[in-house]
């Protein structure tokens, strides 16, 4: 009798715990699914914000190794703002490893900020442009300041370039141009050599 008691009170137990697995049963799926709901959530977020930037083309122009003629290269970008700024930020890049072209802009240089108005861009650099600007003579000079002017006006609707660092009128010492007007392509007369 005793045994039988035993017996009925084990089964009461096991169908207790049973019982026990079953109402906890819905929620751990509960639990499950709301743990499981955020990393899914979060892979749909980062793929909707991996979205990149479309290339565009920018011509681009740097001066050969004599420093006597401008070479035009044609590259692909990603960088944001206007055409101009980002001509402006892959000139900077200089020219691809594998040319033989100078680079245009002292190094360091940064592209504070482009504007374009009734044909004159108005384009704003970082005082590494002053800092580094050559004091080497004409050649020298040609090599940053040319492809500077070119490659702006590459860009449909400029006609002149005129240049500040960091808002202000440069005035690199040595220089034989007049910074305190705008920049044309007639300022550099045949120099494109062959693309």
């Amino acid at each position: 009798m005793i045994f039988a008691f035993l017996a009925i009170g084990a089964g009461a137990t096991v169908l207790s715990g049973c019982g026990g697995a079953t109402s906890e049963s819905p929620s751990t799926p509960d639990s499950t699914d709301q743990m499981s709901a955020p990393p899914a959530a979060t892979t749909t977020l980062q793929a909707s914000t991996s979205t990149t930037t479309p290339a565009r083309k920018v011509k681009l122009y740097f001066a050969d190794a004599d420093a006597q003629q401008l070479i035009e290269e044609s590259r692909s970008t990603v960088a944001t703002g206007s055409d101009l700024r980002a001509a402006l930020v892959e000139l900077a890049k200089g020219p691809t490893s594998a040319s033989t072209q100078q680079s245009a802009l002292p190094v360091g240089t940064a592209i504070i900020g482009t504007n374009v108005r009734s044909g004159e861009a108005l384009v704003n650099l970082s005082s590494e442009f002053s800092q580094g600007y050559p004091a080497g003579g004409a050649a020298a000079e040609f090599a940053v300041l040319a492809p500077l002017v070119y490659t702006a006006t590459a860009i449909g609707g400029v006609e002149r370039v005129r240049i500040t660092v960091d808002g202000r009128t440069p005035a690199p010492v040595g220089s034989q141009f007049d910074w305190t007007r705008a920049f044309t392509r007639a300022d550099f007369p045949d120099v494109l050599g062959a693309p």
